[in-house]
């Protein structure tokens, strides 16, 4: 039986009990008053006349048999004064009657509440052991089905990310490793491990979240030029430009900014296609804006639509070649309470809008 049922069902039974509870108060009042015997309470020698003033004759009369006479008015009050007698005893009893149902339902309905609280903590302890059958409430379980849904596709993205990572870093190791063997490429070797260090920096930013991260002052404009930097021994069609005059300081970590301009300058650089990359950052309406301009080969336009979907970004790893470079990047943005937009036309470039909330 579901939920809503057994609730309209105690509801349906308590407005039964009510009802009956008023109706035999109704019914008691009314053999009390059946059994109230005037008669003898007024005695033989009574009769009852609806008017005695102007009629002494017959007041005469009736005192000269021994008789007494009461008038109507008087025999009603007598017949009132008798029903209250027992009034309020029978208010007391039907309030008491409710009172107790009431009380029966909500001890009822607690219990119906407690049993599926407790059933939706044994579900959320298994969640990964869900059935729909096992929830009674059509509601809840549709919301337990949406969790565990979002549950299973969060997990299966981490396994994802996980594993792609870990093969990524066991091949730069492994060639890391063979050229120690041969004692050779030292270049090549510091750049497999600056690959490795960014990597382990993006993991550590992915791993971060807004609820337990304490925030410091960040000059984006620095972070920015000492990547360009960093991109320019490589790449020297890359130009950076800021406003000296103006403070581009946002709340945040030196490592969030530094990891999500990197993550966009990676790629203008590798499907920039040897042209020139724009990156400049200006302080606009109260936000602090970065931009990274390339004229590469661009990005469709139904990619751009997924490009910052989280299960798109996932599975996708190798589709479009953006990796999980703008994981890390859409992550840093929600964790310095900005957002990422990209203008992208195919054949003709790509530009990346970082915006922040300035100091």
């Amino acid at each position: 039986m579901r939920i809503n049922y057994k609730i309209g069902f105690v509801i349906f039974v308590f407005s039964l009990l009510i009802t009956a509870a008023i109706i035999g108060g109704f019914f008691i009042l009314r053999n009390n008053f059946s059994m109230l015997n005037i008669g003898e309470s007024l005695g033989s020698q009574i009769v009852v006349t609806s008017e005695l003033k102007g009629n002494e004759s017959m007041q005469e009369n009736l005192s000269a048999f021994n008789v007494e006479s009461i008038s109507g008015k008087t025999l009603d009050d007598t017949y009132l004064n008798g029903l209250l007698k027992f009034l309020p005893s029978i208010i007391l009893a039907v309030c008491t009657v409710i009172i107790g149902l009431t009380l029966l339902l909500w001890l009822i309905l607690r219990r119906i509440y407690s049993n599926q609280m407790l059933s939706i903590i044994h579900d959320l302890k298994f969640i990964e052991n869900f059935s729909k059958k096992n929830i009674q409430d059509e509601t809840v379980a549709k919301a337990f089905e949406q969790l565990k849904g979002k549950f299973d596709g969060n997990l299966d993205d981490y396994k994802r990310l996980s594993s792609y990572l870990t093969h990524e870093q066991k091949n730069a190791i492994a060639i890391l490793r063979a050229n120690l063997e041969l004692e050779e490429n030292e270049t090549g070797n510091i750049k497999i491990l600056d690959r490795l260090t960014d990597s382990i920096d993006d993991i550590l930013t992915l791993s971060n979240n807004t609820g337990n991260q304490v925030s410091e002052t960040v000059d984006v404009s620095l972070v920015c030029a000492e990547v360009c930097d960093i991109y320019r021994k490589s790449y020297p069609a890359l130009n950076f430009q800021f406003d000296e005059t103006e403070t581009t300081l946002i709340y945040g970590r030196d490592r969030w900014i530094y990891r999500a301009v990197s993550n966009l300058v990676d790629n203008a650089v590798k499907y920039g296609e040897n042209k020139a990359i724009d990156v400049s950052v200006a302080k606009k309406k109260g936000s602090i804006i970065v931009k990274i301009k390339d004229r590469g080969k661009g990005i469709e336009p139904t990619v751009q639509a997924n490009i910052f979907n989280h299960k798109y970004r996932i599975n996708g790893l190798k589709q479009d070649g953006y990796g999980i470079g703008l994981s890390v990047v859409s992550h840093v943005c929600d964790l310095c309470q900005g957002f990422v937009y990209v203008d992208s036309e195919k054949g003709r470039g790509s530009t990346f809008y970082l915006t922040f909330p300035s100091l």
